[in-house]
């Protein structure tokens, strides 16, 4: 087993930094949160995994994380400390290892991976996540609802059924009144009224 110097500096440096709610977490979720888009943060989606993405849209399953440069080894930005140069070299290397297989599992599973480096533009980024969720709205909505289900028949004259005559309901406002002639006074029975609008069923 490799043995770490004792690098009290270093280890203050590191303990400073959180594993979630970092600076460029928080300026992604307001500028997402801004444009109207609503998320899980900070959650396990996988249990073949361990991976925790920073941002989830559980609907569209789009995982987002947003990498630090120093711990996920961005190779622009990230610089090796001088002490334990090549211990530091080979955990920040299964680092990225870890993560492509991370990223390998989830996109098995459906999901759509978003990797956001903190040195990114945010407006970019949220850019990038919303092109996403746009497409998977579309591929979701699908075909409109005439080319699924045949030519849309709403604007097409319809003939109107045989007028059924309701059944008269059990008590009636002034279902017993009579005409002098003897024969119910229909004007006042619901029974009498046509049961559909079109004007060729109205009684005349």
């Amino acid at each position: 087993m490799q043995h770490w110097d004792a690098d009290e500096e270093r280890s203050r440096h590191m303990a400073r930094f959180g594993r979630r709610d970092t600076a460029p977490e928080l300026a992604l979720r307001r500028t997402l949160h801004a444009r109207g888009r609503r998320f899980f943060v900070d959650r396990r989606i996988s249990i073949r995994t361990r991976a925790r993405a920073d941002l989830v849209f559980p609907r569209a399953r789009v995982a987002v994380f947003v990498d630090g440069c120093f711990w996920h080894w961005c190779e622009e930005h990230a610089h090796l400390p001088k002490a334990n140069a090549e211990l530091w070299r080979r955990k920040l290397l299964a680092n990225r290892q870890r993560d492509a297989w991370h990223d390998a599992v989830l996109r098995s599973e459906g999901w759509k991976v978003i990797r956001v480096w903190e040195h990114d533009d945010v407006q970019a980024a949220a850019d990038s996540i919303e092109a996403a969720l746009d497409r998977w709205h579309r591929i979701a909505r699908g075909p409109s609802w005439p080319d699924r289900h045949g030519p849309d028949r709403s604007t097409l004259r319809q003939t109107p059924r045989a007028c059924q005559p309701r059944p008269p309901p059990a008590v009636s406002r002034r279902a017993g009144a009579h005409a002098t002639d003897g024969r119910p006074d229909t004007r006042w029975c619901r029974a009498s009224r046509p049961s559909c609008g079109h004007l060729s069923c109205v009684t005349r």
